[in-house]
């Protein structure tokens, strides 16, 4: 079908690209990006066929609050969120804690062992 059909204001099929792709994906997987906000769970598996994107335009009211300067605006989600220092911390930190808990009791955890048993000088 070439649009979502009359009750949907003949909204058409969005031809997707690779950067749109990886935009849904970011999308679809926001209950993780942020720990203090809490997202509906998403019920469907596949990329959405009809949707729309668009910038967000702020009010003259908005201009001193809460409004985001130029320079720090970005082209897409994903850049904005790699631009993003904290962001990128919390993730880091969360990457961290997933190698150490995989590593525990593996080969890892062996070779730290035996090092440890080893001379200061002996030590790499």
């Amino acid at each position: 079908e070439q649009s979502a059909g009359p009750k949907w204001f003949d909204l058409p099929a969005t031809t997707v690209t690779p950067e749109l792709k990886q935009e849904l994906k970011v999308l679809k997987m926001r209950h993780i990006l942020d720990p203090k906000r809490h997202y509906k769970k998403n019920d469907s598996k596949e990329l959405p066929k009809y949707f729309q994107m668009g910038t967000v335009v702020e009010g003259a009211a908005d201009f001193y609050s809460s409004r985001i300067p130029k320079r720090s605006r970005k082209n897409n989600i994903v850049q904005e969120l790699l631009a993003d220092a904290q962001f990128r911390r919390y993730n880091k930190k969360k990457f961290l804690e997933i190698q150490a808990a995989k590593e525990s009791g593996r080969k890892g955890f062996y070779k730290k062992k035996t090092n440890r048993r080893k001379p200061a000088w002996a030590r790499k």
